[in-house]
């Protein structure tokens, strides 16, 4: 019963939200409500999943265990954070600077480390397979997109080679294109197994 109860309000929900996308008005407005159920669950869940964040570090604390201080970090910066956002406010301008100051570092630092991994990963398959007509080709399309993003080309303003620097642009729209598809196919087919009980995200 209790792993047979939430496929079921899965599958239940799943089946009405399909069924008020595809019947539109007479439905709108009991997808409204469940969609507002959705947002409140979700919200619920994600109270949860910091409470035990915070706890876990806490008694990282606590125990003195190795690399503690980066639990002091986290818990310091959370409380900054939320403290600031109940007394200044969400929209408040210094408090958006002062994320933003904590926030930009840590985004270009993870776009730092991704482009090693990627770069050692790159180096791997070079490695591993040789030089091959799928190596040659990663490592040459690796090479002309660098020097495309740097901008050196463009300086020349020569116009044959600016529209051909723009057609080659456009090429990795139609890759970023292709994976927004495979996604979208694989969305699908796990939401139908989710429907149909064959996935359990929530666990055992």
């Amino acid at each position: 019963m209790k792993k047979t109860i939430p496929i079921l309000v899965a599958a239940a929900a799943a089946l009405f939200i399909l069924a008020a996308l595809i019947l539109g008005e007479p439905l709108a407005g009991w997808l409204e409500i469940v969609l507002n159920w959705a947002v409140i669950v979700a919200s619920a869940a994600l109270l949860v999943a910091i409470a035990t964040l915070i706890l876990t570090h806490l008694r990282n604390i606590v125990r003195g265990k190795r690399g503690f201080i980066f639990s002091i970090i986290l818990i310091s910066t959370f409380l900054v954070s939320f403290i600031g956002a109940l007394v200044l406010g969400m929209d408040n301008s210094a408090y958006l600077r002062w994320v933003a100051a904590i926030q930009l570092p840590l985004e270009t630092s993870l776009l730092g480390l991704s482009a090693l991994v990627m770069t050692a990963a790159a180096l791997q398959i070079f490695r591993s397979r040789g030089w091959s007509l799928l190596t040659l080709t990663f490592g040459i399309s690796a090479l002309v997109f660098l020097v495309i993003s740097l901008g050196l080309l463009q300086a020349l303003n020569i116009p044959v080679l600016t529209t051909f620097i723009n057609f080659l642009q456009r090429l990795p729209m139609i890759g970023a294109r292709g994976l927004l598809i495979g996604i979208g196919i694989g969305a699908l087919l796990m939401g139908l197994r989710v429907v149909l009980g064959l996935e359990r995200p929530w666990g055992e």
